[in-house]
């Protein structure tokens, strides 16, 4: 059901490990499908939301430098497969092996624990269908060159064994390029305005950030899919962007960087003095631009019971509104957390609401990890699958932990040598799981993105609490 935060050597993966699928003198066509449904009958009605993130998405890619040559809308909704694949069939007709198509895809999405089957819903309000991943699959197969499939649904990961020990990723290869708004056992929320308009928070910092550069971590003009994923993590603490595959290079989004696109927001520039708070730290301190008078209300969203509790938040009006508005100018602000109790460890999200007249919009949110200074975390780990560089086959990591933590994930080889640094003390975050836990991934490539030899090398995570550093380790095959 849908319900409504870099390090230089990423960087240096992200380009090495980018596949280069096309001719380099060869014209490249790009077209694009954009689709939303809002009108349900066995599920919640979104209205506007799916059609203002068509929209969004839409205005995103027309100011691409690259241009695209189409750009389909199916904003009203769609009754079932059959109309998705003549809808899928006349967006991309023309298309060959060097073209790129991109699917945008806003609806529900399910996600089965038993089967392991995830769904989208596709919905016109008067009919409704559901889309398997192979169904999808099926139909994009049909579409020569290379697709970057969007998902902007709740439990979306699932269609490529994001976030869950599921089944296996279908769009394994290299012609596709999956980027979801959450991990499989995530909602990814909506939010909506009946005066205005609506949309998902995925699909407005995706937008956001592409189109004023944000995302471009080294200002080069382009943004791949790998930093799209890496601003999303850091702008976007609702759900969990996933990607596949990791660390790819390809461009997802050109722009020339001494014009970049300006944000609509009044403010701009949320930046955290730090995301991780420990032991009996209970103020969060951040700051932020305000580009014209506004007034701003801080909401704090807690992680409890394993969901976000948008239902009981924290709220704290701005100092400045007692004036009528925040003025012009850099503000630094600090809000503190109310915690369960003073040792208390988890995930809260910092949202910040602006108002300009009648109207109230989110303008930026972070998520904020508090952990403990000491304690154990009973670390747990499980390897699911072998990697297979040249077939796209990633092994998956899951790594369990009693409480937010901070991990680094290395792959060793048979004599203890270091071949992938996987992750460096990345902080955990709530996947919406019965218990809390990590996934990372290795494609069976080593540091410089070469394949590595088949065999079994060793995944070692480690966690330092406190002075106290925890360790496990887990055997992973290559092919």
């Amino acid at each position: 059901m849908r319900h409504k935060a870099l390090k230089i050597w990423l960087l240096v993966c992200a380009l090495v490990c980018g596949r280069a699928w096309a001719q380099p003198d060869a014209p490249v066509t790009r077209r694009a499908l954009l689709v939303g449904c809002d009108a349900f009958i066995t599920h919640e009605n979104t209205a506007p939301s799916a059609r203002m993130n068509v929209e969004r998405m839409a205005r995103m890619l027309q100011s691409d430098a690259r241009g695209y040559a189409s750009i389909a809308r199916e904003d009203q909704g769609i009754p079932d497969r059959e109309y998705l694949e003549n809808a899928v069939q006349t967006a991309f007709d023309g298309a060959d092996d060097n073209d790129i198509s991109l699917i945008y895809l806003c609806t529900h999405g399910l996600y089965d624990r038993i089967s392991y089957e995830p769904l989208l819903v596709l919905s016109d309000g008067k009919k409704e269908d559901s889309l398997s991943a192979a169904s999808l699959k099926r139909m994009l197969d049909a579409v020569p060159g290379r697709k970057i499939l969007i998902l902007d649904a709740c439990n979306s990961g699932a269609f490529i064994d994001r976030g869950a020990r599921g089944n296996g990723n279908l769009f394994a290869g290299s012609e596709y390029l999956v980027l979801t708004s959450a991990g499989a056992y995530e909602n990814s929320f909506l939010w909506h305005d009946r005066q205005v308009a609506g949309g998902s928070y995925f699909a407005q910092e995706l937008c956001e950030g592409l189109r004023t550069g944000a995302f471009d971590l080294n200002a080069d003009g382009t943004v791949t899919m790998e930093e799209a994923r890496l601003g999303l993590l850091e702008y976007h603490g609702a759900s969990t962007a996933q990607l596949y595959p990791l660390q790819s290079g390809e461009a997802l989004y050109v722009y020339d960087p001494a014009r970049p696109d300006t944000s609509e927001r009044p403010i701009s520039d949320l930046a955290l003095d730090s995301a991780l708070l420990t032991g009996g730290e209970d103020t969060l301190y951040f700051s932020f631009t305000v580009q014209r008078p506004v007034r701003v209300q801080y909401q704090l969203i807690y992680y409890r019971g394993g969901q976000w509790r948008f239902d009981t938040p924290q709220l704290v009006e701005d100092q400045e509104n007692a004036e009528g508005a925040l003025t012009p100018g850099r503000k630094q602000r600090a809000v503190t957390l109310v915690t369960e109790d003073e040792a208390a460890a988890g995930y809260a999200l910092l949202q910040v609401v602006v108002q300009e007249g009648r109207y109230a919009m989110l303008a930026g949110s972070r998520l904020i990890s508090v952990q403990p200074d000491d304690g154990d975390p009973g670390l747990a780990v499980w390897c699911g699958g072998a990697c297979d560089a040249e077939r796209g086959q990633e092994a998956s990591l899951y790594v369990r932990h009693a409480f937010p933590c901070s991990l680094t994930v290395r792959i060793l080889d048979a004599e203890g040598g270091l071949v992938r640094r996987l992750a460096y003390k990345n902080t955990s975050r709530p996947l919406g799981e019965r218990q809390d836990g990590s996934f990372f991934y290795w494609d069976g490539r080593d540091a410089a993105g070469n394949a590595v030899p088949a065999g079994e090398y060793t995944a070692e995570i480690t966690c330092r609490v406190g002075e106290i550093t925890y360790s496990q380790a887990v055997p992973v095959r290559a092919e």
